[in-house]
Order: C-alpha cells, then sequence, then structure tokens
C-alpha cells in the first residue's frame, strides 16, 4: 500500500504538510490516558518518508539547475591575450604561428576564441585559431604583413 500525501493527490497547495506529531499523556496516579499520543503506524512513517523523498528531489533539481548556471556565467566570462603575430618569411612563406597560453586553464576545448586586428589590418589576411588545448591554442595570419597585432577574447571551456 503506497501513502500519497495531500499536497500530490491535488489539494492545491504544492506545499508539503508537516505532520503534527503529538505525545501520549498519561496520569500517573489515575492510568487515564489524557492525550492521544500520534500512531507510529506505516501511514505517518509513509508520509514522513515522502517528504524527505521530495525534498532530496527538490535539492537535486536544484542543484542541476546551478551547475548549469554556473557554466553559463563561465561561457559569458573570460580572459583578454594580445598577442603579436611576426612574420618573417616574406611574400609567399609566412611563419606567424604563435602558441598562446591561457592565463586560466580549462576543463574542455568547447572554448570560443573571438580575434580583433588592433591598428593597420593590410596585407594581415586572415586570423587562423586551431590546435585548441586545455592550456592554450595556436593562431596565425594569412597574409603577407610583417607584422600583426590581434586581440583575443577567450571564453568558455569550464574552469579546471
Amino acid at each position: 500500500m503506497s501513502v500519497t500525501p495531500d499536497y500530490l493527490e491535488g489539494n492545491g497547495t504544492d506545499v508539503y504538510t508537516p505532520e503534527e506529531w503529538l505525545d501520549e499523556v498519561v496520569d500517573t496516579s489515575s492510568g487515564e490516558t489524557i492525550q492521544e499520543g500520534t500512531p507510529m503506524d506505516a501511514e505517518h512513517f509513509n508520509h514522513m518518508e515522502q517528504g524527505i523523498h521530495n525534498n532530496s528531489m527538490m535539492l537535486a533539481i536544484f542543484l542541476e539547475y546551478l551547475r548549469h548556471a554556473q557554466q553559463s556565467l563561465e561561457s559569458v566570462d573570460g580572459e583578454e591575450i594580445e598577442v603579436t603575430l611576426t612574420n618573417a618569411g616574406g611574400f609567399y612563406f609566412n611563419d606567424s604561428v604563435q602558441t598562446v597560453a591561457l592565463s586560466n586553464m580549462r576543463s574542455t576545448t568547447e572554448y570560443r576564441v573571438l580575434t580583433e586586428i588592433q591598428g593597420n589590418t593590410v596585407n594581415a589576411g586572415d586570423i587562423v585559431v586551431y590546435d585548441k588545448q586545455v592550456n592554450g591554442f595556436k593562431i596565425a595570419h594569412t597574409g603577407s604583413a610583417e607584422s600583426v597585432k590581434v586581440r583575443c577574447f577567450v571564453q568558455g571551456g569550464g574552469a579546471a
């Protein structure tokens, strides 16, 4: 037999109503029962167990919500890094690749690197980010410019 608490059967409150437990009070001289105590039976214990179970479920849901909120905040918050890419390879041979270390190690490589060229963009080409690791990434430009200053915004990936 299953006992479902009133608030789950549709009493309209959606709130757990605690059981009011009473001690049995007996007059010691006459043996007369002055107050009936709350019976210790399956109905009352199951009511208590349902309350404990439902509170545990609500806590688990809340903790999952909190974990998702934390991940959302981490995906917005990030770090800013400035890198100067230099190309000594001449017009056709670009050797501007640099490895960039992250100041905050990530728990995954699922982070974003948004790039913005600072200053002169002539012959910079495209900015390429690749080979991402939890502690850094590689960056290069594809043009023939001798020097390209890049601001990188790193977001997401979770904290390690």
